[in-house]
């Protein structure tokens, strides 16, 4: 398994074992936002999940689609 930051240029870290299993992270700027900002968002982006910094709570959040039309909310709690 490897580990790769958030830039294409930093160095691939692997981690334990011989696993072809890569991990990429990505670091993003944001903004509080209400639940159905980030529902725009996500729908805009065109992704199942959207994470978010809930305007109301201030937790980070997620929206991420289920079966059908509906959805789902995640919040950590603090």
């Amino acid at each position: 398994m490897t580990v790769t930051g958030p830039e294409s240029d930093d160095p691939v870290v692997p981690a334990e074992g011989d696993s072809p299993i890569e991990v990429r992270t990505k670091v993003h700027e944001t903004a509080p936002m209400a639940l159905d900002q980030a529902l725009y968002e996500m729908e805009l982006v065109g992704h199942d999940f959207f994470l978010f910094l809930d305007k109301d709570s201030g937790r980070p959040s997620v929206v991420y689609r289920r079966r059908g039309y509906d959805y789902g909310v995640i919040s950590l709690a603090a």
